[in-house]
């Protein structure tokens, strides 16, 4: 892509990255963690190749083609087949009630409508100031929420509150998953729940939004509470159904 680009007379690159060049290493936790972080000495393949490209992105900057990248955390928006589905899915299933760990971890969620202002804004650095280049941003909401008040907040807009919590301790959990794991490769049935679903509901994931601000002018113009509930349209249009009217309740 780099050759082309430049085959092509670009004069500017842009390079979607992802925080999980940092944040990869299932067992360690990650906060308020910045540019300054190296990036994770244990891989994921998605991290591991997202990392290497990012790498080469940011060695070929030049004056004829500045380049940097973008570390955007975990989306949400219109179109996603991964996130609200499988948060959705669990009312269904009669999993809302289970908490696993403390459910205080706090991690970055962005709406992909942010993400593409952030693009914007790093071309349009490349094209003038260039102070962006040969340089790599993490990009999210900047509002870290728990992975249990996300959850909650989804459940909500489907008209679904849990009727009682109870806390599974992460090992247990692991444990479960594991074994989950096991039957899933002996019946080959799918899992609801794996060691890297555990590890994921336990992780602290969230980063510095700083350095996107202060170079790239970066502010997430969605906020997280309009950003949930349109993901919920949104999933709730391609389902066929209608969404309960907001609470009007405040919380105590």
């Amino acid at each position: 892509m780099l050759e082309a680009a430049k085959q092509s007379g670009a004069n500017a690159f842009v390079y979607t990255s992802t925080c999980c060049v940092v944040a990869d290493d299932m067992g360690m936790p990650y906060s308020n963690i910045d540019e300054h972080w190296p990036t994770s000495p244990r891989f994921l393949i998605y991290g591991e190749s997202k990392a290497a490209a990012e790498a080469l992105v940011l060695q070929h900057t030049s004056d004829m083609m500045p380049t940097c990248a973008l570390r955007p955390s975990v989306l949400c928006g219109p179109g996603d087949h991964q996130l609200i589905p499988a948060i959705h899915a669990c009312i269904a299933r009669k999993e809302t009630p289970f908490v696993i760990g403390t459910g205080s971890n706090l991690w970055d969620i962005t709406y992909v409508t942010n993400v593409a202002d952030a693009h914007v804004l790093a071309a349009e650095n490349l094209k003038s100031s260039r102070t962006a280049a040969g340089e790599a941003f993490f990009i999210q909401n900047n509002e870290p929420i728990t992975f249990r008040d996300f959850c909650l907040a989804v459940w909500a807009h489907y008209g679904h509150i849990p009727p009682f919590e109870l806390h599974i301790p992460e090992r247990l959990a692991y444990l479960v998953g594991l074994v989950s794991e096991a039957l899933a490769w002996v019946t080959g049935r799918t899992t609801t729940i794996s060691r890297g679903s555990v590890r994921d509901a336990c992780a602290v994931r969230y980063a510095n939004g700083e350095s996107a601000r202060r170079v790239l002018g970066y502010e997430a113009r969605v906020g997280i509470e309009d950003g949930i509930r349109m993901s919920c349209e949104d999933l709730a249009h391609r389902l066929g159904i209608e969404l309960p009217p907001p609470s009007k309740q405040k919380p105590e």
